[in-house]
C-alpha cells in the first residue's frame, strides 16, 4: 500500500543519505579506519543488494573509499562484497564501475599480500 511505499521511500532516502556522506567523509584524516572500527562496512555491503540504483551507487562509492583501509577489505571480503561488485563493473554508469573495480582491486590486493606474507615470499 502506500504507506509501504512512502515506508521504503524513506529507508531508500535515508540509506542513499547515510552511504553518501560516509563515502565523503573518507577522504579525512583517519576516518576510513573509524569508519570500519564503528561496524559500517557490513551494512554497505547489504546496501549493495538493493535494487534502488542511487542505494547501491552510493555504497559502491563508500566501499570503494573503505576499501583503502585493509581491515575494511577483510569485512568487505567475509560478506561477499565482491559478488555484488563484478556485476557493478559492467554497468553502463562509469563511475560505478571505476568504484566497483577499485574496491574489487583493492580487496584483491590484500588478499595476495597476505598470500605471499604466508608463504614467506
Amino acid at each position: 500500500g502506500i504507506n509501504a511505499e512512502y515506508g521504503e521511500a524513506v529507508v531508500s532516502t535515508q540509506s542513499t543519505g547515510i552511504a553518501d556522506a560516509i563515502g565523503r567523509c573518507c577522504i579525512w584524516g583517519n576516518n576510513r579506519k573509524e569508519f570500519g572500527s564503528r561496524g559500517v562496512v557490513k551494512p554497505l555491503v547489504r546496501y549493495l543488494k538493493s535494487k534502488d540504483t542511487f542505494v547501491y551507487k552510493a555504497a559502491a562509492m563508500a566501499l570503494f573509499h573503505l576499501s583503502l583501509e585493509p581491515e575494511n577489505c577483510v569485512v568487505m571480503h567475509e560478506n561477499h562484497a565482491k559478488q555484488w561488485l563484478v556485476n557493478m563493473v559492467g554497468d553502463d554508469d562509469w563511475i560505478l564501475q571505476e568504484a566497483a573495480a577499485g574496491c574489487i582491486a583493492n580487496i584483491r590486493h590484500l588478499a595476495l599480500a597476505n598470500d605471499i606474507s604466508k608463504s614467506g615470499r
